[in-house]
């Protein structure tokens, strides 16, 4: 994970290839292909115009893709819920000995529900997709006069059917608003709970959990500065429920030789329920396990007691 068209444009095309094998290395192991693995490039037009220019040509763009809800949930989970029990846990609230607050006390008393996220960024998409508005207005401004994105803007100009281009990451959630007002979307709900908490290192990862999934948005970025026969778009889903076919069908759009991935799929996935990396697989029975521990009901409670259903609120999002 180099991410170096993101956060390592200082350093030279050079050091970035110096990641990758020499071709004697490449060639003495009987390699045909080469490649990496940026996770956080999508939401990004700069990035897509930074690689389109940097590797033209000579680029094969995979997206992989999850369930937008499931994806949502996990990152309420992985970058909110769990950082701010740390440090709940590590700070522990005044008048209280840390060790006499329960996980389950935290979550009821300080930290805020997925659906309270969900709706306190849903109206801030609302204001920032509509007709004319702040992501279509400021993403026109910054890029509407870029090479790469030029062309793309005049043919959305002269087809009313397609959408604006908006890169949603940037423009549409804004930058701290205070001290205890990380963002603007969050100031009704730190107002009414204070005791909770949502000042946290991921910040930037928290306000877009649903921002995150709406994959159409970034993903005109990447169509307007590559062939879309450079680009492979495949969903998380059919790699644990397809394998096999999944891994041809990836295999055939890099133009590598058939090979019979059965044996290799057999031993489960990598980089899955607690095994980062790619020396240990973790076998299929655990990542069905992962993935049931993850799933999200969708119509069930929440911690505040809602009753209204996530699919009420995904429903709404205001994009065709």
């Amino acid at each position: 994970q180099i991410h170096y068209f993101k956060y390592h444009t200082d350093e030279s095309m050079k050091w970035y290839l110096s990641h990758f094998p020499s071709a004697e290395t490449f060639l003495s192991r009987g390699a045909l292909i080469t490649g990496e693995a940026s996770p956080g490039y999508l939401p990004y037009p700069d990035v897509a115009r930074r690689m389109s220019h940097g590797l033209e040509g000579h680029t094969k763009i995979i997206v992989i893709v999850r369930e937008p809800l499931d994806r949502a949930w996990s990152s309420y989970k992985y970058n909110y819920v769990e950082p701010a029990l740390e440090r709940l846990k590590r700070s522990g609230l005044k008048g209280y000995v840390k060790s006499h607050l329960s996980e389950e006390y935290y979550r009821k008393h300080h930290i805020f529900s997925f659906e309270d996220l969900l709706r306190a960024e849903l109206n801030t998409l609302r204001e920032c997709l509509k007709p004319g508005g702040f992501g279509e207005t400021m993403s026109r401004k910054f890029f509407g006069h870029s090479t790469t994105f030029e062309d793309e803007f005049n043919r959305r100009d002269a087809d009313d059917t397609l959408e604006p281009l908006v890169d949603l990451d940037e423009y549409c959630y804004g930058g701290r608003v205070s001290k205890n007002v990380p963002r603007e979307q969050w100031s009704e709900l730190i107002a009414d709970h204070p005791e909770k908490i949502i000042n946290l290192p991921t910040t930037k990862l928290i306000q877009s959990i649903l921002g995150r999934g709406l994959y159409t948005l970034p993903l005109e970025w990447w169509y307007a500065s590559f062939s879309a026969n450079d680009i492979y778009m495949f969903c998380n889903e059919d790699l644990r429920e397809r394998p096999v076919e999944s891994m041809s069908d990836l295999s055939g759009f890099l133009g590598l030789p058939t090979f019979n991935f059965t044996n290799v799929v057999s031993k489960g996935m990598y980089n899955v329920g607690g095994n980062e990396g790619y020396d240990k697989p973790t076998s299929w029975d655990e990542v069905e396990e992962v993935h049931e521990s993850e799933s999200l009901f969708l119509d069930k409670k929440d911690t505040s007691g809602s009753t209204s259903s996530v699919n009420d609120i995904w429903s709404d999002i205001p994009i065709s």
